[in-house]
């Protein structure tokens, strides 16, 4: 008779120390137009940034050109986005492109629309999908981006279930520790740069960035959270349905994180 022993094959956990995530920069009047501070941008790791190319109420924004040159001419990536009160749509989309063309943008960029909506506004959800439909009729939708301010989602000014659940979501909410909605693929996490006033963001699934410093081995079974993760946010990072992810931490979906902790992906 042959006797057999069962052993145990070891499995070596590593932990995914993920760098913090690609940030980079949206730039508007409010930006230095200085040379010097694009290369601070740029010596700080910010690498990317998209540029107001309009602003509701205005022909011809100026700053479009000034900023789209500052950042070329510091080998910086670029993208770009319009800010709208939704009071006359068609009008910003037009002007948008117009400007989107003749500065050279590409069909490989990322558009961001801003909604900074006029509070006599009306159809607001209805009015933002008609922005991305006129849009996409010369870019793809996969590279269009709404950006929204928590708190008009909090007073229920945008009503988010209305909106498309495909498109990219960059949420402004600045000084705070996490973006607050779920959903966020990108969070506008402050207002402050040197001292400078400057939106900058985390890329949390790489829409602008391409995912620029964030690499994740295969053999990764662990990861490490960052400031502003959720539940939602790591498993579409990683690409492990939610339900999954929470039965591997034995966790509720409205369970804290906290940067630092060690959660299971695989």
């Amino acid at each position: 008779m042959t006797m057999t022993t069962n052993t145990k094959t070891r499995v070596n956990r590593t932990v995914a120390t993920a760098q913090a995530y690609p940030k980079f920069a949206f730039c508007s009047a409010i930006t230095p137009a200085d040379p010097e501070y694009y290369a601070r941008l740029k010596t700080a790791g910010i690498d990317t940034a998209s540029i107001c190319l309009h602003l509701s109420g205005y022909e011809h924004y100026k700053f479009a050109t000034i900023h789209t040159n500052l950042a070329r001419q510091a080998n910086m990536n670029t993208h770009a986005f319009l800010v709208t009160d939704l009071t006359d749509i068609y009008t910003d989309v037009i002007l948008f492109s117009r400007r989107f063309n003749q500065l050279g943008y590409t069909n490989g960029e990322k558009i961001t629309i801003f909604i900074s909506p006029n509070k006599r506004s009306t159809d607001r959800e209805e009015k933002i999908i008609e922005m991305i439909d006129l849009i996409s009729n010369y870019h793809d939708e996969n590279y269009i981006d709404i950006a929204l301010m928590k708190r008009d989602i909090d007073d229920c000014i945008i009503d988010l279930s209305k909106l498309p659940k495909l498109i990219n979501l960059t949420i402004i909410n600045c000084n705070a520790q996490l973006s607050g909605i779920a959903e966020a693929g990108t969070w506008v996490y402050t207002n402050d740069f040197e001292g400078e006033t400057q939106l900058l963001a985390y890329d949390f699934y790489g829409f602008y960035t391409d995912e620029a410093g964030y690499q994740l081995s295969l053999v990764d079974t662990d990861y490490a959270v960052q400031k502003g993760d959720t539940w939602h946010s790591i498993a579409r990072r990683h690409g492990i349905p939610l339900e999954d992810l929470l039965a591997l931490n034995r966790a509720e979906k409205d369970d804290k994180l906290f940067a630092g902790q060690v959660v299971r992906i695989a």
